[in-house]
């Protein structure tokens, strides 16, 4: 179906050269084929590798593609099925939409739209995808960037169906009276499934014509003498950058439209003097579309500048697995007829985290054996949800025990490898003013009220299933002063450091009988002892890490002894200097108010 960006809501084929593009030494964005963004000119060109043993194989097919439009061949319609598109981009939007949920027409349902299972319209799914990449026009491989689009398609596209993709498997549910997909194997070839057709049509740079659904599918015919599994292949016409089109593509003739516009979609159009028809994907330049149609929704920055080829390139392949002549494979029909509603095909459902709907779909990156690529989720009649994959991983590597300062910014990134999409993270135990970021999994903020020994857990889920990992952290103070009632400090009577001596308050004078230090087993400890406490005085002894040595200070300022449950105290709540402190029931009062060290 179509990907809609709403940016407000005779002759033989002769191959010329079959060759892999060498990126040349241009500035990206300094040629006419490169229109775009300000933001996206500003980064660097990703680097991507392109796949052991690609080769493009450079074709002219004017007279192919004039022969064939003159057939006028039959596209089977519709490019349809409108997939709203939100003006927010990246996953710092994920579930920002809120759009009420649609409810489907049907007075029996017990699903809400755009929810509820695909239903099979008896036509034939492929039991064995084969995808052609065409890339269309004479720009591709001239400009750095347009080397870098060949090289991640071409990456991606030879990813898919491998044994270890379980993202593609989602389709495998989805059969007709003779079978269903299946994989196991790549699904392209790239040494000889690539092909570059430096004609491209006047109409394609004429604004006011422009590529139609009926051209962009002869092209796709051009392809045939090099098909011969035409009910299982899809060919992938890609647009260079620039390409002007006639019914509604969201960068046509390299320009962000303000009145919205698709990314893409896939059809099947017929094949000439036969009642067969052949699949085909229409994949415009996204960046013509700025940040409208993909470009760093998963990843930040330069590594999230091709994203958008991914997204809209593996939505159209796994619609055209699923439902290669529209709409008579598997679609909600009821979905369809919604016109808010997102399309009603596998991917429609699921596209852009369902941010049009407000919902929130898996998305992330997937492992291929060529990469790591940008990926939307798929719908699942057997698991009545948006899924990334179909054999669900999550690990989470476990952290040793972590120190820390009280007032002191802490930093932890917890790392997960995962083929789901998108985690949620939730965390208890945490040292006071410290969290878990509930996105991204980043701990951070500065330890704060108390020392002590902190036992987390930290809770790493996603639609598939949850893991729980535990962070022991060690949170000390560094030696400082314990100022009390009137701003005096805790002392250390007559700077002594006996045994029993007693503990009091004195003017502040920065020196060792008051310099403490809060330890991470609760200790306060100053001049190599601890502050003890015992029935009602408080004095120094050797640290045997006991609870009588043993103080929790509370948010309040309050120091509590673990052996009695009593709180330091200034007992007259007098400011003489040398007034020896004890300790008391807590009341929390100003005699009872002690700073952290």
């Amino acid at each position: 179906m179509k990907i809609r960006a709403l940016l407000t809501t005779g002759a033989a084929m002769a191959t010329v050269a079959a060759v892999a593009f060498a990126a040349p030494s241009l500035t990206r964005g300094s040629s006419a084929a490169e229109r775009l963004s300000p933001a996206a000119a500003a980064q660097a060109v990703p680097m991507v590798a392109p796949p052991p043993g690609m080769r493009i194989h450079v074709l002219n097919l004017h007279q192919q593609y004039a022969r064939a439009l003159a057939q006028k061949p039959a596209v089977a319609g519709p490019e349809a099925g409108v997939v709203p598109m939100l003006t927010g981009h990246g996953p710092a939007a994920a579930g920002t939409a809120t759009t009420t949920a649609l409810v489907s027409p049907s007075a029996t349902a017990k699903c809400k739209e755009p929810d509820c299972d695909l239903k099979w319209g008896g036509g034939p799914v492929q039991h064995a995808p084969h995808i052609y990449l065409l890339l269309w026009g004479p720009h591709w491989g001239t400009t750095a960037l347009s080397t870098e689009v060949a090289n991640y398609l071409t990456a991606f596209y030879a990813g898919l169906g491998q044994s270890s993709d379980s993202w593609s498997t989602i389709t495998s549910q989805y059969k007709d009276g003779t079978g269903h997909p299946t994989f196991g194997k790549p699904v392209f070839d790239p040494s000889t499934d690539v092909y570059n057709d430096v004609n491209m049509p006047a109409a394609a740079s004429n604004p006011q014509t422009g590529l139609t659904s009926q051209d962009i599918g002869t092209e796709a015919l051009t392809l045939l003498s090099h098909i011969t599994d035409t009910a299982d292949a899809q060919v992938i016409v890609a647009a260079q950058s620039g390409t002007c089109f006639g019914d509604g593509f969201a960068g046509s003739c390299g320009s962000l439209s303000s009145n919205g516009g698709y990314c893409g979609w896939h059809d099947s159009v017929q094949i000439p003097n036969t009642t067969a028809y052949l699949p085909y994907t229409n994949l415009p330049w996204q960046l013509d579309a700025n940040y409208g149609c993909g470009q760093n929704f998963v990843n930040g920055g330069s590594a999230g500048l091709l994203d958008g080829w991914s997204l809209v390139g593996g939505h159209e392949y796994a619609e055209s697995v699923t439902d290669p002549a529209p709409d008579s494979g598997w679609i909600d029909p009821n979905d369809e007829t919604i016109s808010t509603a997102s399309g009603g095909e596998i991917a429609d459902k699921c596209v852009w985290a369902g941010e049009p709907w407000g919902l929130n779909d898996p998305f992330g990156d997937i492992t291929l054996p060529t990469g790591k690529f940008a990926m939307q989720s798929l719908w699942s009649n057997s698991a009545d949800r948006c899924v990334m994959t179909t054999s669900p991983k999550l690990y989470v590597a476990g952290l040793p025990a972590q120190k820390a300062v009280l007032g002191k910014a802490v930093s932890l990134q917890l790392t997960t490898v995962t083929d789901t999409g998108v985690q949620k993270y939730k965390a208890t135990g945490l040292p006071h003013g410290v969290s878990v970021n509930a996105s991204t999994g980043k701990i951070g903020g500065k330890p704060a009220v108390t020392a002590g020994t902190f036992k987390s857990r930290i809770t790493i889920s996603d639609y598939a299933k949850s893991v729980t990992i535990g962070v022991t952290w060690y949170v000390s103070s560094v030696p400082g002063a314990v100022k009390g009632f009137d701003a005096k400090c805790v002392d250390s009577s007559g700077g002594r450091g006996s045994n029993g001596n007693k503990i009091d308050i004195w003017s502040c004078s920065g020196k060792a009988p008051q310099r403490v230090t809060f330890a991470a087993n609760r200790e306060l400890q100053v001049l190599g002892k601890c502050v003890t406490g015992g029935t009602s005085s408080v004095f120094l002894e050797p640290c045997t890490d006991t609870s009588s040595q043993a103080w929790t200070r509370q948010s309040t300022g309050e120091y509590v002894l673990a052996a009695s449950g009593k709180c330091l105290t200034d007992p007259a709540s007098a400011k003489a200097n040398g007034t020896k402190l004890g300790l008391a029931a807590c009341k929390n009062t100003a005699n009872q108010h002690w700073s952290l060290p």
